[in-house]
């Protein structure tokens, strides 16, 4: 009897051990909601006008023809909802941290100009939305009616209007990346376009159009770390806090656009001491049971 004690306490000892151990060891995926106010990024930048060089957007707010549904803020800002989903190496502690994937859905910033545009293959190349060569001309039409949008800008000089329309972020990043024991770690995570438009109308160059935004990306250029936190809740609960800087330039042709801003996202959990005696527990039970004899 006492061999068959001992070899249940030993068995015991190794479950326990075996549990800790993979808490500790195995990647653990976490899914965080974005707190929406937030969440949030800002775009400014310029038309690139091919004999006036650059010149800088504004915002949309105060036309008659618009209409904005956060008065607090430009037609140029917009707050995010959505998940973000990571791997860390320890749910409290982790010393490295992957993006997964995310779906970081833009909210409705207002009405604004112009109007969805089509979207075509002007010249047949299977290549829909490019600039200039699907763009229609803006003589005998007009911007109006102003649309629902993220982001609106203008140029006034050149009877330039612009919106965004359906966008969503997918943030990963390729490896990753080591944290350090204050929680911070390298903001270069990629910002991708799962989905997104860009609408326009350009009176000055006669072009009008859609350009889909999906798959197009840019790595986060901040400064500044992104930081994962965990406070302690209580009764066996953590709140993980996820906080990610945003900066990146995006420059082409015809447009640049600079994104400004920062995700927050939380998640409340257990804590892995708490699933891991619980674990245990059910075990001991379950090994130190005797069968009653008939």
């Amino acid at each position: 009897m006492n061999r068959i004690l001992d070899l249940k306490a030993s068995a015991i000892i190794a479950l326990a051990a075996l549990a800790i151990s993979a808490s500790q060891a195995v990647a653990v995926p976490l899914t965080l909601n974005l707190t929406q106010q937030q969440s949030h990024v800002a775009i400014s930048g310029a038309f690139i006008h091919p004999l006036a060089g650059a010149i800088p957007f504004v915002a949309q707010d105060g036309l008659s023809s618009t209409v904005d549904f956060d008065t607090s803020h430009p037609s140029t800002y917009t707050t995010f909802q959505g998940t973000i989903t990571v791997d860390v190496d320890s749910l409290l502690a982790p010393t490295s941290i992957k993006f997964v994937s995310s779906a970081a859905d833009a909210d409705l910033s207002g009405k604004w100009l112009p109007e969805v545009e089509p979207y075509v293959d002007l010249n047949g190349d299977n290549s829909f939305g490019d600039f200039g060569a699907d763009s229609l001309p803006t003589s005998g039409d007009d911007p109006a009616p102003a649309t629902e949008a993220d982001w609106g800008m203008r140029i006034n000089a050149l009877n330039a209007w612009a919106a965004y329309r359906d966008i969503a972020y997918n943030v990963t990043t390729p490896a990753a990346l080591p944290v350090n024991g204050s929680g911070e770690f390298a903001s270069t995570e990629n910002f991708e376009f799962g989905t997104g438009w860009l609408d326009y109308w350009l009176a000055a160059a006669n072009f009008r159009g859609r350009s889909e935004l999906a798959g197009g990306d840019d790595n986060n250029q901040s400064p500044n770390p992104s930081t994962y936190t965990v406070t302690p809740l209580g009764g066996g609960m953590s709140e993980v806090r996820l906080f990610i800087p945003i900066h990146f330039d995006n420059m082409d042709d015809t447009l640049r656009v600079v994104y400004d801003g920062q995700f927050v996202a939380t998640v409340v959990v257990p804590e892995p001491a708490s699933i891991t005696l619980l674990t245990i527990a059910g075990s001991c039970l379950g090994l130190c049971g005797v069968r009653r004899r008939k």
